[in-house]
């Protein structure tokens, strides 16, 4: 079974609770790096870019319980993670890379369409221990940009060659690059585009070792339906991974009253 955790998280204030559930949950020992969403500099509250209050929560429970980690991006533009380290005063609580700074080396994925990408040389280093943290929001063409959309940014300038055929080359580098662990930050989402996001009051936070089981809830919660967003059922495919598969953790009391039948099925059937 692909256990997700799920909460009702309506302020940043609340993340701390949230972030200890998931270490009770699944641990951060095979965690030894935090990639976030920083896109670009960006208000948080926008809903582009990963709180930092998020990052900063998971910094502060991993070293409670013993565990350094590295935040590593790299983001649209040369300086974004830079900005946002200096900016939201991650530097001050750990170890910070810059990704787009660093050397990139080309490596083999040998996947059905992604044969092979020039990644960040932490990026390698890191690229089976990881916790990614993404933003809940919408993407022009994968329709969400979650956990397994993350990944993309060890790549460099990933558009390039990424965005034609992008659904089953997200799958292909999900099999080579995969998290540990997700959290997916939807306190605060996005709508309207991944750059040029108008923030969306999700008001909840989602959790899993399974990034895919992590991405398929956190669809759902967004009012998709996670069936119709290829990256997320070719990946489903791939694993043999089925709706009865997921077990939901925790309960979102007042949730969403979803019009679509089938989402309201879909979220029926993982009990939420």
């Amino acid at each position: 079974m692909a256990k997700v955790l799920v909460e009702r998280v309506e302020s940043y204030r609340e993340v701390g609770r949230f972030v200890e559930k998931v270490y009770d949950a699944f641990g951060f020992e095979k965690c030894s790096y935090l990639k976030p969403n920083f896109l670009k500099f960006d208000e948080p509250e926008n809903g582009c870019i990963t709180h930092p209050e998020v990052v900063k929560a998971i910094i502060s429970c991993a070293k409670e319980h013993g565990v350094e980690m590295v935040v590593i991006e790299g983001g649209f533009y040369r300086d974004s993670a830079e900005k946002c380290f200096e900016a939201f005063g991650l530097r001050n609580l750990a170890e910070c890379i810059n990704l787009n700074e660093e050397d990139f080396l080309e490596v083999e994925i040998n996947g059905k369409v992604l044969k092979s990408v020039r990644m960040a040389k932490t990026a390698i280093k890191a690229r089976n221990n990881f916790l990614s943290v993404p933003k809940m929001k919408v993407h022009h063409l994968t329709k969400v940009t979650l956990g397994i959309k993350n990944s993309m940014g060890f790549l460099k300038k990933p558009a390039l060659y990424m965005h034609p055929k992008i659904s089953q080359k997200l799958v292909d580098l999900l099999n080579f690059t995969k998290p540990s662990l997700t959290i997916v930050d939807g306190v605060i989402g996005g709508s309207n585009s991944e750059m040029d996001t108008k923030p969306v009051s999700h008001g909840v936070m989602v959790a899993s070792d399974n990034v895919v089981a992590c991405d398929f809830v956190a669809a759902s919660l967004m009012g998709l339906n996670p069936f119709e967003i290829e990256h997320i059922r070719l990946a489903m495919e791939s694993l043999g991974l089925s709706v009865e598969d997921i077990e939901i953790q925790g309960k979102l009391n007042g949730r969403k009253d979803y019009s679509l039948s089938l989402l309201s099925r879909i979220l029926g059937r993982l009990g939420i």
